[in-house]
């Protein structure tokens, strides 16, 4: 698939597109977006320090951030946004200067050359570098207004238009949620959800294969499914093991969920025998050192690798598990909201899988992957995968991510 290319002559029309490299509208956030000559290759999203920080602070801050711009092969210029609820007229000029002054300085001394550095505020927008920007600053209905957020041409990625936080879920009846529930209770009162069904579990008259389901999965209309057919995958991700082979499959392709599949039965029979969380054991064998097989599943859990996911893949599976998410019952959501947070943040879109960690968080605070990914996150880790520059042909969106 080509890459669609949208060109922006105006300061407006790139703040227009900026939400579109995130994949969400960012609030009191500072935004890198790199680039490698003309074209935008990635947009990293950090929280903005307090407004009272001490420049010996901000400058600390400063650093991190750029020395996270220079993972990304390639790079040779920037340019940052300031996202705030603080107003023009309030701050009596351009908001977050001295953040911003410190943040261009840093760039500069890294040798990136800082195209631009603009502020999108509660009233206003502008640019910093613009010595004829007014005090008041601009007009936020150039942003609003801009050619950027016109239909695509036919042909093009759908991925440009207009988005809120990417952490939507589609709308399901209570009907269909009821219908749902009830084959879920069927199928969980036929075996322990905790077990591993992908042991060719028999259920009525069919087999319950969970690198078959994966793979099938990613096919189905998410438009037409049937109660039957989202109970009986939500019933397979509720065992961990399941969980991280079919989200893992999601990602990279049936070979690695069968491996993942064939790692999962030593954690079985390890779980078996010691009674204790398979999450638990997981991280605990993975700090150990265990066999190759296990080793390299669980670099690819924790994005310890240069090995690229599929993109697409990704994201046919993000919107099934949303389908999933909004058809569940509550209290089986857990699963592939974690599964949710770690596919987006796989494509490096740090933010917005701590959404979806913070809903798997208000079900089930105690949640082993919720607990981890949350770590994660706070962490601002991103995988080592997104900062390398993929092969032409591989779905590339351009973007390492936004943390």
């Amino acid at each position: 698939m080509q890459p669609t290319i949208v060109k922006t002559s105006e300061a407006f029309d790139f703040l227009a597109l900026v939400p579109q490299l995130v994949g969400f509208q960012p609030e009191q956030s500072m935004v890198l977006v790199a680039f490698r000559g003309n074209r935008t290759c990635g947009a990293l999203r950090f929280n903005l320090p307090e407004a009272d920080a001490a420049a010996k602070v901000l400058r600390r801050i400063a650093t991190t951030l750029i020395g996270t711009l220079c993972k990304i092969p390639g790079v040779d210029a920037v340019v940052p946004v300031a996202y705030t609820g603080e107003s023009f007229t309030e701050a009596n000029g351009i908001p977050q200067e001295r953040f911003m002054g410190c943040l261009v300085k840093r760039a500069e001394m890294s040798g990136f050359l800082v195209r631009d550095a603009l502020c999108v505020g509660a009233d206003a927008w502008g640019s910093y570098l613009d010595p004829h920007c007014p005090a008041s600053g601009r007009s936020l209905g150039f942003i609003t207004d801009s050619r950027v957020h016109e239909p695509p041409p036919p042909g093009a990625r759908g991925s440009i238009g207009t988005l809120a936080s990417g952490t939507e879920l589609p709308r399901v009846s209570p009907a269909q949620r009821e219908r749902v529930a009830r084959e879920y209770r069927r199928y969980a009162g036929l075996h322990a959800p905790s077990g591993p069904p992908a042991e060719l579990l028999p259920v009525v008259g069919e087999v319950l294969d969970s690198v078959d389901i994966a793979e099938d999965a990613l096919t189905w209309d998410t438009a037409a499914l049937h109660a039957n057919v989202v109970a009986r995958l939500v019933f397979v991700l509720q065992g961990a093991g399941n969980r991280d082979q079919v989200m893992l499959q999601f990602a990279f392709g049936r070979e690695v969920g069968e491996n993942a599949r064939a790692v999962n039965q030593y954690y079985w029979a390890l779980q078996a025998v010691t009674g204790r969380d398979l999450d638990d054991l997981v991280i605990e064998q993975h700090q150990r050192g265990i066999s190759p097989e296990a080793a390299v599943i669980g670099d690819l859990m924790l994005g310890l690798t240069d090995q690229r996911p599929d993109p697409e893949r990704i994201e046919r599976g993000i919107a099934l598990l949303k389908l999933v998410v909004a058809s569940a019952p509550r209290p089986t959501r857990t699963a592939p909201l974690c599964m949710l947070a770690w596919l987006s943040w796989a494509l490096g879109r740090g933010s917005v899988a701590a959404i979806f960690i913070d809903r798997a968080l208000a079900i089930d605070p105690s949640y082993g992957m919720a607990v981890l990914l949350h770590r994660m996150l706070s962490s601002g880790l991103l995988p080592d995968w997104v900062y390398m520059v993929p092969a032409a042909g591989h779905g590339d969106r351009g973007e390492p991510g936004a943390t």
